[in-house]
């Protein structure tokens, strides 16, 4: 894992890191995403599957296509890490930590979420880009109406780190040419079991 250095000042503080899992431990998490077919109703907007994980390292619910003993390995080892980056960033969201959540997300070709600065569980949001090799990647904002457009470029295994606050403003989008898995691992101060939507 390497840190990379991009030169855009966002509203608050973010860390990108390229290689983000170990090899291995990216093929298991680009094996739990699903696929969208053509029977997937598009006013959905995307496939998720998720898995929890509460600070203990007791599995909440999984209902992604990775076995819980695949990926609980993997948590363990980011778990860690993740609350250590959230108590550099925003060190008094600490105690309200209670689960590791990841979302297994799947966005259609030429589909994307419109800008936000996600929920108030969110207290830490790393966006892993998984595949295809070339897609777009997030982009980030200094404001809702969409000023000072910035993307953080699509590679797989390539990870976007922030702490969510009000003026977080971003987005992501699909190509048109292939959907776009993307890892979506929060520390979060609560979690509902969910099914896939």
């Amino acid at each position: 894992m390497k840190e990379v250095a991009l030169d855009y000042a966002w509203t608050n503080p973010y860390i990108v890191f390229d290689d983000f899992f170990e090899p291995e431990e990216f093929e298991t998490i680009k094996s739990g995403f699903g696929d969208i077919d053509r029977n997937f109703n598009p006013r959905m907007g995307f496939l998720v599957l998720k898995c929890a994980f509460d600070l203990s390292g007791l599995c909440v619910y999984n209902t992604s296509r990775c076995a819980e003993e695949e990926i609980r390995p993997i948590n363990a080892k980011f778990a860690t890490m993740l609350l250590n980056v959230l108590a550099e960033l925003a060190p008094y969201k600490l105690e309200q930590a209670r689960y590791i959540d990841w979302g297994f997300q799947t966005t259609p070709k030429s589909l994307g979420q419109s800008i936000h600065p996600d929920i108030p569980e969110k207290l830490l949001s790393t966006v892993v880009y998984c595949k295809p090799e070339e897609n777009l990647g997030t982009f980030l904002f200094s404001s809702r109406a969409g000023d000072d457009r910035f993307e953080v470029p699509w590679k797989p295994n390539r990870a976007l780190i922030f702490s969510k606050a009000e003026d977080t403003w971003h987005s992501y989008s699909c190509n048109a040419t292939e959907q776009r898995c993307a890892l979506v691992l929060n520390v979060m101060s609560k979690v509902d079991p969910m099914e896939p939507g």
